[in-house]
């Protein structure tokens, strides 16, 4: 209880402006992912616009703020199925959503790999992302030769234009996603925030894979308090810098989410308005 006391006085010496950075470093990772779906949409035979897969991005992250266990991914699949054009659209667009995965643990690869080189991260979570990209690798070979009912169609249209385009996508969120943190800890004096940032993403990456509670709320933090403590920052001050980040990343959500319901507004009303008996 201390140990939150501590950090919620913490939050009160927060510099604002750091914040603000943080904040727009969170809008641009997930302008970035949005655009990773884009391009992993189009690599199954789908065909849809930045903006407009902000909306259906922005749609599944308001459901991720108030539903535990991710169900707003599975908003985004049926969202952006919509985009599909045959009828196999939920097994192409969940083959994209898998391809986005594989780009995000090539792209994590190298980080945790930096991370690893300059000791402040272990070992293992590198072994494991290697072996999710040589998974991916493996899919993209054998979807060549072999149908598996529009599943692997992402996968199967991977090649050294298209493979790029998304890993480049995901490298920007992530990038963006790493300067958030940075500029989470430095709001509230954390020394080396930069370095810490390194620390904290993978942290995000395994808290990501238990979401047991609404938006991840008390895990994302927990987890950061954790990662950051093992190297050295008084647990409080850690915890501290996961609620601020978490409540920047909840805002932030609820912001694409707010224009996800103004971008499909008026085909709700629309389709309301054919449905509803006269």
């Amino acid at each position: 209880m201390k140990a939150l006391t501590d950090a919620v006085h913490a939050l009160t010496t927060a510099n604002p402006g750091w914040l603000a950075l943080a904040a727009a470093g969170l809008v641009g990772a997930t302008f970035a992912a949005a655009g990773s779906w884009c391009s992993a949409v189009g690599l199954a035979g789908g065909k849809t616009t930045l903006i407009d897969a902000c909306a259906r991005y922005g749609a599944g992250s308001l459901v991720n703020t108030f539903v535990p266990f991710r169900a707003g991914d599975t908003v985004r699949i049926a969202l952006f199925s919509r985009c599909v054009p045959h009828n196999r659209r939920i097994r192409a667009t969940t083959g994209a959503f898998a391809a986005i995965g594989a780009a995000r643990a090539a792209v994590l690869t190298a980080l945790v790999a930096a991370g690893a080189v300059a000791g402040a991260i272990p070992l293992w979570p590198l072994a494991v992302l290697v072996g999710l990209v040589a998974l991916a690798a493996a899919a993209a070979y054998f979807a060549r030769g072999h149908e598996a009912g529009h599943f692997l169609d992402a996968f199967k249209s991977l090649d050294k234009r298209t493979a790029p385009r998304l890993i480049a996508w995901m490298a920007a969120s992530t990038i963006c996603r790493y300067f958030a943190a940075a500029a989470a800890c430095a709001s509230l004096g954390i020394r080396e925030a930069f370095a810490a940032a390194i620390i904290i993403l993978p942290a995000l990456v395994l808290a990501g894979l238990f979401p047991l509670t609404p938006g991840n709320v008390g895990l994302t933090s927990g987890a950061i308090a954790v990662a950051l403590k093992a190297h050295g920052i008084a647990f409080h001050d850690g915890l501290a810098a996961g609620i601020a980040f978490h409540a920047v990343e909840t805002g932030v959500g609820l912001l694409f989410g707010l224009f996800a319901l103004a971008w499909f507004a008026p085909a709700i009303t629309t389709r309301t308005r054919l449905t509803s008996p006269t």
